[in-house]
């Protein structure tokens, strides 16, 4: 169904290469200036520009989450989804060997609204990925039932956090244990040691970014400038063949 008069909702992917990192589901929006994007925002309903506003105010890069190397499609797209779900912007994909699928009946377009990260050019792209989380400030903390010594709803909040998921049979890998600085595990009173993968994530995610939200202490919010560039993201991805509008903008304002 198209979300306005005039457009319908495409799924752009645009990958931006480098030595170290694969940006997927980012249009490209070179300078738009604020005049060009209040012109596009034109073509779009106004509870559609209403809900990117609420979106936006609740969205986080203060909370992240990486998969690394996961191998079954449904639990990655599942994650994504959830993450989607609970405000969280940014996801991080290792590609170790097992390459990422898309599973839209999983996603239910819940893909177009992030900024997906994929780490597969190098050898050691775990090792990649956590330095650059690292360097961002973030406290890596990884999901492990048998290295886990926090339960989730206690860990501390006092530095944004990167949480780490290992692949379904092996968990994390040797490399994830040695740099991260904490273990997590989500308290169960049965027999069975683990949750799917998906099902964990959620577990978390839903605990973190909730705690995350209620504490006064806490800068989660995005910056302005963040939410600016989301909002142009977001706004190209709405007018189907966007170009056209780009095109009739610049003849309309030489």
């Amino acid at each position: 169904m198209p979300l306005n008069g005039y457009s319908k909702p495409v799924n752009t992917l645009v990958f931006m290469r480098s030595a170290h990192l694969c940006s997927v589901n980012r249009p490209q929006h070179p300078d738009m200036s604020p005049a060009l994007l209040a012109y596009l925002q034109g073509f779009l309903m106004e509870g559609r520009k209403e809900r990117f506003e609420k979106i936006l105010e609740q969205r986080t890069r203060f909370l992240t989450c990486v998969l690394e190397n996961i191998s079954d499609a449904h639990n990655a797209n599942a994650v994504m989804r959830s993450c989607e779900c609970f405000g969280i912007q940014d996801i991080h994909i290792i590609e170790n060997g097992a390459k990422f699928k898309p599973a839209r009946k999983v996603l239910k377009g819940s893909h177009k609204w992030l900024s997906i990260h994929k780490y597969r050019e190098e050898s050691h792209n775990t090792k990649t990925c956590l330095n650059a989380l690292k360097e961002k400030g973030y406290r890596i903390v990884a999901t492990s039932p048998h290295a886990a010594n926090i339960a989730v709803h206690e860990l501390p909040l006092d530095r944004p956090i990167a949480l780490v998921l290992g692949q379904e049979h092996i968990g994390i890998s040797d490399v994830v244990r040695e740099e991260a600085d904490d273990f997590i595990i989500i308290p169960m009173q049965g027999f069975t040691e683990s949750l799917n993968i998906s099902v964990a994530a959620a577990i978390m995610l839903q605990s973190l970014s909730h705690r995350i939200r209620t504490c006064s202490d806490i800068e989660w919010r995005l910056s302005e400038v963040e939410k600016d560039e989301l909002r142009k993201t977001w706004t190209l991805k709405n007018l189907y063949r966007n170009e056209l509008f780009i095109e009739r903008f610049y003849q309309e304002n030489p």
